[in-house]
């Protein structure tokens, strides 16, 4: 979905429908007496998205909302349990934050949240203040449910420099590299790539990301959008066939999965120590580097995009990774325009200032003159230019799927990785799980 395409011109905005639900007596644009509720995991950046409801409730804005807003947290270790309850309450939050479409797709499909296509009609600002490309990350069925209000986090490929300098070589740029690459790692004794090797969302980015290297982001779509027949096209069949050559040469090391560690922090250590070369990972691992292994990440860390496959469909700025978290409107918030006032408070610059100064790039327009004030400026700006020059930016898929395939997947990714399942044992596995039909 192009950026042009989610601010395309429509005579139904968010607004009207709200409207046409307050004149049928079920509530829209009319005042409310009680709050606008926003529910949030409680984590590092609930006092950013707090300091915002704030800013919010002393703003003209709110008075002309005639509106309060309050934040309600919930511990980030049960928060998909707690936003399960509340997208099946009849009266709950009104805006509920998600890392992405995946979460929150059975309740789209099912109409208990606001349909955002037209929200750019009346309110351009929204296009102008967000990088086209995370729009992408909340849409079910090709219709955005949420605007983002965390850091975007892409997947790439970190690496030792002072490690490669030693043994003169490169960062890969191509599959073929990277193949070669490994092959003096291992000759020199060290392990080609760091991988947590019991965590079978850190093995799927690789699958993932040859998906979309190999087929471009076609494939990856028909995946996210639930069409089970996506797991027999011969792109994902590639796509695992090369991860199994890379665990038959020894690319991870021995160890459960496939990889030499088990955990991403063991992961993150192997590269910190020089024990291995390469580590593929969302960007938030720089910040967790950086506060492990000080020294390491000033002198040593190097990271690049994910390598190119020689004759593949995907293009080279293609990104897979989490491209923000996200406010999603309920269906039946009755003071819609409290609620969008509040979602551009949090397009604004004083929140992307506050994710810049926490360490997390922002998905904003607004961000690109404030990274050199970043904890780590020369990151941020690689972060933010991977993500502004991106042509489709796909959503893990652990984060995309239907729900009722995310279990079975990172089943079935982990026993590819284990060497317990061929390619097309894999393939034909995740063919088998079919998602319900909304009712």
């Amino acid at each position: 979905m192009s950026r042009r395409s989610f601010l395309g011109a429509g005579a139904f905005t968010v607004l009207g429908a709200g409207a046409a639900g307050c004149d049928s007596g079920a509530g829209g644009d009319t005042t409310a007496t009680e709050p606008l509720l926003a529910l949030v995991p409680e984590d590092g950046t609930t006092r950013i998205h707090a300091a915002t409801v704030s800013r919010f409730n002393k703003s003209p804005a709110k008075a002309r909302a005639e509106a309060t807003a309050e934040l309600r947290d919930a511990p980030a270790s049960s928060y998909d349990r707690v936003l399960d309850r509340a997208l099946d309450g009849d009266r709950g939050s009104d805006l509920l934050f998600t890392w992405s479409a995946g979460a929150i797709r059975v309740s789209a499909e099912e109409h208990r949240l606001v349909d955002l296509y037209n929200l750019t009609e009346d309110y351009p600002e929204f296009g102008e203040r967000l990088l086209p490309g995370v729009l992408e990350g909340c849409a079910v069925n090709h219709r955005p449910f949420g605007i983002p209000v965390r850091g975007t986090r892409p997947v790439v490929l970190f690496y030792h420099r002072a490690l490669f300098a030693d043994l003169g070589l490169q960062p890969p740029a191509t599959w073929s590299d990277l193949k070669k690459t490994g092959a003096r790692l291992r000759a020199a004794n060290v392990v080609p790539v760091a991988l947590a090797g019991s965590d079978p969302a850190a093995a799927a980015r690789w699958l993932e990301y040859l998906v979309e290297r190999i087929g471009g982001p076609g494939v990856a779509d028909r995946v996210r959008s639930g069409d089970h027949g996506a797991w027999s096209d011969r792109t994902v069949l590639r796509a695992a066939q090369e991860v199994i050559s890379l665990l038959d040469s020894g690319s991870f090391g021995d160890g459960v999965g496939g990889g030499e560690a088990a955990t991403d922090s063991e992961a993150a250590a192997l590269l910190a120590g020089g024990r291995a070369g390469l580590l593929l990972a969302e960007s938030a691992q720089h910040a967790e580097l950086a506060r492990k292994f000080p020294a390491f990440t000033d002198k040593n860390l190097g990271w690049v995009p994910f390598p190119t496959v020689e004759r593949g469909r995907g293009k080279p700025e293609g990104l897979l990774g989490t491209p923000a978290g996200y406010l999603t409107m309920s269906e039946r918030t009755e003071n819609r325009l409290a609620a969008v006032a509040l979602l551009k408070e949090f397009t604004g610059t004083a929140h992307s200032e506050a994710l810049l100064r926490a360490g997390e790039v922002p998905a904003t327009t607004a961000a690109a003159k404030l990274l050199d004030h970043a904890p780590n400026p020369e990151f941020a700006r690689f972060q933010y230019e991977l993500v502004r020059r991106a042509p489709n930016y796909t959503v893990s898929w652990e984060r995309a799927v239907h729900p009722a395939w995310r279990d079975p997947m990172l089943t079935e990714v982990g026993d590819l990785f284990a060497g317990r399942s061929t390619a097309r044992e894999f393939s034909e596995a995740m063919r088998r799980v079919e998602p319900p039909v909304a009712r």
